[in-house]
Order: C-alpha cells, then structure tokens, then sequence
C-alpha cells in the first residue's frame, strides 16, 4: 500500500516545507567540509569526528547525509559523551533525506531520554 500523500494546503505540509526551506539554506560551505575533513584527518578525536559528522547532517548532497549518520552511529557505540547531540544530529541527516519515520523515532528517542 502507497503512503498517502498530505494535502498541499494543510497545515502539516506547509509547515514540512517551511522546515525544509530552513534546512536547505543551514547547507554547509564546501570550505568548512573540507577544513573539518582535514582537522579530523589530521588530529583524529572524537570530538573533531562529532563536528565533522554533524556539519554534513545539513550538507546538500544525500550521500554525505548518509556518512554523516554512520559516523554519529559509530560515535554513540563507542561511546561518545554527547550522545544526544548524535542522535539529533542522524534525526536531521534522516529527514533531509526524508526518511521521516528514522528521523522521528531518533526524535522520540531523545525526548524518552529528557522528558523536560
């Protein structure tokens, strides 16, 4: 069965395509890719993995979505200390590359985790 498609005036589409708007003009520059590519190459944590990861959360191409969300995986099971930051940042990743039941479940996650 095909999901039914939402109405393109009904409030819950108007406001998916205002988050996308945001979302699309957040798109990193190519540069600052680079440059953080090159300080996690070179001075390896996983501090420097995490702001790398979470950079190409918002970056214009579907792939780089993809690696982000495998470096946030791969940092939350070795145990990062900002976990929830992972998390949100793969919540992001997942709905720009509208695979929107991940990205809620990584958003019910965070919210069981803090409920306030």
């Amino acid at each position: 069965m095909l999901p039914k498609r939402s109405d393109p005036n009904s409030k819950h589409h108007q406001a998916r395509l205002a988050i996308d708007s945001k979302l699309k003009d957040a798109a990193p520059e190519q540069e600052t890719l680079e440059a953080l590519a090159v300080k996690c190459a070179s001075s390896p944590s996983p501090d420097n993995t995490f702001q790398y990861a979470f950079c190409l959360t918002k970056s214009k191409s579907a792939d780089e979505r993809r690696y982000a969300i495998t470096i946030l995986d791969n940092l939350i099971k070795e145990g990062y200390e900002h976990q929830l930051d992972c998390i949100y940042g793969s919540a992001i990743a997942s709905y720009l590359n509208k695979k929107y039941d991940d990205a809620r479940k990584k958003c019910e996650s965070i919210l069981r985790s803090q409920p306030e």
